[in-house]
């Protein structure tokens, strides 16, 4: 027997015609009573459920709250039927549709969305009053009727199936809507009012803006990680047109700690609409396609004379990117929920470490300043040599006063002018160095008169390939009384990138980029194989970094590769990498947690998790 001839069955007295929805937790018929000729709704408990007997009988103690409440904006309950394999709840039935498909279909300017708070406020306060709250509340649970009339509806069907936790199923999704689910509800701490209220202040920022407060990324569980993890972006920032005083009203219903949102849902009414009559005047609710019929602070507050302000803009509507859809829809088969296979949200761990921004930007500043250091040669300046007794030229100038250039494919004369004291020349050396790394020597060669100087040549045509550009010179003169040294600066006629210097300066950047990418794409997974030694090639990849850096100096001939600049370049990589590392890691946290508590309703699964009566319920 299918669920509208079971219904037919229990409920004689009514026709039962089409299905107007499927959820979570059962199914809507629309409903008309044979002799009164009353349109009504049937909202029929999944058979899933009905099978649990505790279920039935919260089902059953809900609904006689329910019918009690007599409010002009929820829906009343007019009878419930139990019988076998069936319960059923039979209410009014509202013809007009939802507030999201209005807001997808058409939009609201702000005053109508403030109003829609207001009714919204004022059906969740007569509901706290009886004891009730809603823990469902979204836009989808707002009805239109006739005659303006907007009622809410499913107050306390998140209640039959146990305790107030937040439920997951087993591929990770949860019942109830995320979007709209408070930090505490999610966490499985104590829920109150201010749970209901920062539903209503979700949606009222949702209705004023055209989108949620936080990104619907990643899926279920991870919109509520943000929930409870994250700041919400302020009102004004994403719809600056705004009153002011709603913004902030509403910003302080999105308060993630309960204390620090509205006690109860008329508090969060009657500073909406002593906002908007602030900011529209006391008749800003005249002429609306909905009113709010419930008098009490409420209403006082939201006709309180004020000064006007400007005019409202239209928010939502068919051409304005709003959200997707949210809604979890669950259980495919046609039994629905299986209580036996939820768990609570709360045995799912929430807790994700925050995005390191402090320590990203610290270490892509610091990276920053290694590059400019190892760039620019800061610490890599040519030694400036001293006056000397013994006048001294090479390659025809004078090494004290600047970079001596040098064509290494030709033998460099050195010329001397002897004086007393320093005794007569005997041999002449040089020797070429890069980053404090000699890379040649020539050979000594005597000393000639010549023209009243003593001069000689000497060979360097082996350092021609190795090393271009700027250089250390040091030149070994020995004479009959000693030898003396002079070091200087010099400048290879052959370009860096011809030389295999250079050929190893950019095999080492491509070496360090591949490493560090290799490095930071593996902490950024998350990936629990990642080695805790991974930090530590972070550390030397970009000490090598810095190297790689300082030798794009010397290539660009801006700067001098010297033993100095290369080990402060190399030391702000270091640290550069250390801390690109760190920050990396903790975002791979931040990730493997998402991921886990994406997937881990499936681990409890196996674990059986016990000693909740909602958990150990009978299977379907």
């Amino acid at each position: 027997m299918d669920d509208a001839s079971t219904l037919k069955a229990v409920l004689p007295g009514y026709e039962i015609g089409d299905e107007l929805g499927r959820g979570a937790y059962g199914v809507v018929w629309a409903g008309r009573h044979r002799q009164l000729g009353r349109e009504v709704a049937v909202k029929q408990l999944s058979p899933g459920l009905v099978q649990n007997q505790e279920v039935r009988a919260r089902f059953l103690a809900e609904a006689q709250v329910l019918a009690s409440i007599a409010h002009p904006h929820i829906v009343p309950i007019y009878d419930y039927v139990e019988h076998d394999d069936a319960c059923a709840l039979v209410m009014e039935r509202l013809g007009g549709g939802t507030v999201w498909n209005k807001f997808v279909q058409q939009g609201f300017d702000q005053r109508t969305a403030c109003a829609i708070a207001l009714i919204t406020c004022s059906g969740l306060q007569g509901a706290h009053q009886h004891g009730v709250l809603h823990r469902d509340m979204k836009p989808e649970n707002i009805l239109f009727g006739a005659e303006r009339a907007l009622k809410v509806t499913d107050f306390g069907i998140a209640r039959v199936l146990g305790e107030d936790d937040a439920l997951a199923t087993p591929d990770g999704g949860l019942l109830g809507t995320p979007a709209y689910m408070a930090p505490e509800q999610a966490s499985g701490s104590d829920i109150g009012p201010p749970t209901d209220v920062y539903a209503a202040g979700v949606m009222l920022y949702e209705l004023l803006s055209g989108r949620l407060p936080y990104s619907e990324e990643g899926g279920p569980l991870a919109i509520i990680l943000r929930h409870v993890n994250e700041v919400p972006e302020p009102l004004m920032k994403v719809a600056p047109a705004t009153p002011p005083q709603v913004a902030e009203g509403v910003m302080r219903a999105l308060a993630r700690a309960p204390e620090d949102r509205f006690a109860t849902a008329e508090e969060f009414g009657v500073t909406i609409g002593a906002a908007a009559a602030a900011a529209w005047g006391p008749e800003w609710m005249d002429g609306l396609e909905i009113a709010l019929r419930e008098p009490g602070p409420i209403l006082e507050s939201a006709r309180r004379p004020a000064s006007t302000g400007a005019g409202t803009a239209t928010v939502g509507g068919s051409s304005d990117p709003v959200r997707p859809q949210v809604e979890l829809h669950v259980g495919g088969a046609a039994e629905g929920l299986v209580l036996s296979e939820l768990m609570p949200l709360r045995r799912v761990p929430v807790e994700v470490p925050a995005f390191p921004t402090a320590l990203t930007w610290a270490g892509m500043i610091v990276a920053l300043i290694a590059l400019v250091c190892g760039l620019l040669g800061v610490g890599s300046n040519a030694p400036t040599p001293s006056p000397s007794t013994v006048p001294v030229t090479v390659a025809g100038h004078n090494p004290a006063a600047g970079p001596v250039p040098l064509n290494l494919d030709r033998r460099i004369p050195v010329s001397v002018v002897a004086a007393g004291g320093a005794g007569r020349p005997i041999t002449a050396q040089l020797q070429l160095s890069l980053g404090g790394l000699p890379v040649v020597h020539t050979t000594s060669v005597p000393f000639v008169a010549f023209g009243g100087r003593w001069t000689t040549f000497v060979d360097a045509s082996a350092a021609r390939y190795l090393v271009g550009g700027k250089l250390i010179a040091k030149l070994n003169i020995a004479t009959t009384r000693g030898s003396i040294s002079e070091t200087f600066g010099a400048r290879a006629a052959r370009s860096p990138f011809a030389t295999l210097g250079g050929v190893v300066g950019i095999v080492l950047t491509l070496i360090v980029i591949a490493y560090a990418e290799s490095l930071l794409r593996a902490l950024r997974r998350g990936r629990r194989k990642v080695k805790p030694g991974t930090n530590v090639g972070m550390v030397v990849v970009g000490a090598f970094g810095g190297v790689a850096a300082a030798m794009w100096g010397w290539m660009l001939t801006v700067s001098y590769l010297t033993f100095s600049g290369v080990v402060i370049a190399a030391a702000l990589g270091a640290v550069a990498g250390l801390l690109c590392g760190l920050a990396a890691r903790q975002v791979g946290r931040r990730t493997r947690a998402i991921r886990q508590a994406n997937r881990l309703v499936l681990v409890a699964r196996r674990r059986q998790v016990s000693g909740n009566p909602a958990l150990a319920g009978s299977k379907s």
